[in-house]
């Protein structure tokens, strides 16, 4: 039986050897106020000229069982500047901006993630609805695997 199969829990679009290194290296998670998550995610790219740039992904979840997605966002680190180099940004920086404002799921459940099947494109930048869901889902699917994915087996020596 693989890891990711049907019987064994939920099904991933991810690799979940990538989901298990992403939920460690790149998410953190703290309570909000109001009893909810706030996630934290970081994310690292490259523009097609091959330009890196840093987004940061934040995800609040409500307080409830069904952990509804309350508030998504998206933005480039704070010293980052690479993103300005996307061909988006280049054509048109007041348009390209308000791709970051994009939130699907929004409303929905976390699990909601494991049904949804965008187009995607595993390309760096942002210019592309396909590119941006793909980021999305992997920031989307890296929280669900980091709350609700069993434990990773120790092996003893």
């Amino acid at each position: 039986m693989t890891p990711n199969a049907p019987d064994s829990g939920p099904v991933y679009v991810f690799p979940v050897r990538a989901l298990r290194r992403w939920s460690t290296e790149n998410l953190t998670l703290e309570t909000a106020p109001a009893g909810g998550l706030v996630a934290h995610f970081r994310f690292e790219g490259s523009t097609c000229g091959n330009v890196p740039f840093e987004l940061r992904y934040q995800v609040l979840l409500d307080g409830s069982a069904q952990r509804i997605i309350a508030a998504q966002q998206c933005t480039p680190a704070p010293f980052d500047e690479g993103h300005q180099r996307m061909c988006c940004w280049q054509e048109d920086a007041a348009r390209a901006a308000t791709l970051l404002e994009e939130k699907p799921l929004a409303g929905q459940p976390l699990a909601a993630v494991l049904s949804w099947r965008p187009l995607r494109s595993p390309s760096g930048c942002l210019c592309a609805p396909a590119s941006r869901h793909h980021k999305w889902q992997a920031v989307l699917e890296t929280l669900h695997f980091a709350l609700f994915a069993p434990p990773t087996p120790t092996v003893s020596p």
